[in-house]
């Protein structure tokens, strides 16, 4: 049996860590053996521990790559479990710990895209952060393209590097009856056509523009058709966010949730997925989960983006930072069912061919199973 430690430092349950999740769900537990080592007090632990893993409480790397005594803290685990993997999550000081002590196969999972400082791509910047990360890594999990192109970029050895998309667990479906409740409840009338954004409020995901597209749509349609855009997630942006869609008269037809716990009631009665994002964005797990109940996108063509929707098929593509652009596309599939019908149905078939967890979950094991064996012929 492969023994395999991960190491992740998320205190809450973003994307690294719902993937994660995902994925321990679905392993193979007759061929390895996981352990996770994550932050004291972590939303995951509870998480981690229903999928029947161990948990390795640490008292360092509370959402912070580097800090100062986690090197030493991930030593002592890592020597202690004598794991034949070291996978790490955004941590510098997993990477470190784990070629400190010597551990033949140490994957790290790359999880985010975006547009890379200068310093980085450029002599000496670009050498050192390669000589750095090559030495580090046996193994890199890129979680897009555009993430392993952003490694490329930066100096990594290209062989190094394994793109493995993103994938989930189907969203829980909802009966007709459910989702005429919940709409009621929120004031969503049933006629109303549901446009959803689902991403925490961000300068660089792209609400603002959003906040003009719906200006658009709102102008163009006048009476033709009810529109509803919600805008699923909280931080820093959202006051002014508020104060925007109030200025621009489109304050009645955007929703702001904040915070939800339970995401399956939104994705349910929506029309329409969105994803604006101009600043980073891998593989969008909110994507793929709206397609496994057969809901179509419409996304900027940024980052991992045009990896995960494909124009025509199951959704359509935009420019980023182009209001109109977006409006565009959405007014499209207001006032064109048969179009929108077609690509409900490429959802649903590209996310059982390409962004189930158990897809992504037979990649991953192969790999693990390909750098055991590496490292195991070195001896």
């Amino acid at each position: 049996m492969i023994k395999v430690l991960h190491i992740i430092t998320d205190t809450n349950i973003g994307g690294a860590g719902r993937l994660l999740i995902h994925f321990l769900n679905c392993i193979d537990r007759t061929r390895f053996d996981i352990a996770v080592a994550v932050p004291s007090g972590s939303e995951l632990i509870t998480h981690i521990e229903g999928t029947g893993c161990r948990v390795i409480p640490t008292q360092k790397g509370h959402d912070r790559s580097w800090e100062k005594g986690a090197v030493a803290e991930y030593k002592s685990i890592i020597r202690a479990e004598r794991p034949d993997i070291v996978h790490t999550h955004s941590s510098f000081a997993g990477k470190l710990a784990a070629y400190l002590c010597g551990i033949k196969s140490r994957i790290y999972t790359r999880h985010c895209v975006f547009e890379m400082p200068r310093r980085l791509t450029t002599f000496p910047g670009k050498q050192i952060n390669g000589f750095i990360n090559n030495t580090l890594a046996t193994s890199i999990i890129a979680v897009a393209q555009a993430a392993a192109d952003n490694l490329t970029e930066t100096g990594i050895n290209p062989k190094k590097i394994t793109v493995i998309i993103n994938g989930v667990e189907p969203m829980r479906s909802l009966s007709p009856a459910e989702k005429s409740e919940f709409r009621r409840s929120i004031g969503i009338g049933e006629d109303e056509f549901v446009c959803l954004i689902s991403a925490r409020l961000m300068d660089y995901k792209g609400h603002s523009y959003l906040v003009e597209t719906a200006q658009e749509v709102k102008q163009q349609l006048a009476g033709e058709k009810r529109i509803r855009f919600i805008f699923m997630g909280d931080g820093p942006e959202r006051q002014g966010l508020e104060k925007k869609a109030a200025e621009l008269g489109v304050d009645d037809i955007i929703m702001f949730t904040g915070f939800v716990n339970d995401v399956a009631p939104y994705c349910n009665i929506m029309d329409v997925n969105l994803n604006c994002s101009w600043g980073t964005e891998a593989t969008s797990l909110a994507l793929a989960e709206g397609m496994s109940l057969s809901k179509p996108a419409v996304v900027t063509d940024f980052g991992g983006n045009p990896y995960v929707i494909t124009d025509g098929v199951n959704g359509l593509l935009v420019e980023k930072k182009n209001p109109h652009a977006m409006a565009e596309a959405i007014l499209r599939l207001v006032r064109d069912p048969g179009l929108l019908d077609k690509l409900r149905r490429g959802a649903k078939s590209e996310f059982e061919k390409k962004f189930t967890s158990e897809v992504m979950t037979a990649q991953i094991e192969k790999l693990y199973q390909d750098e055991y064996e590496r490292a195991h012929k070195k001896k």
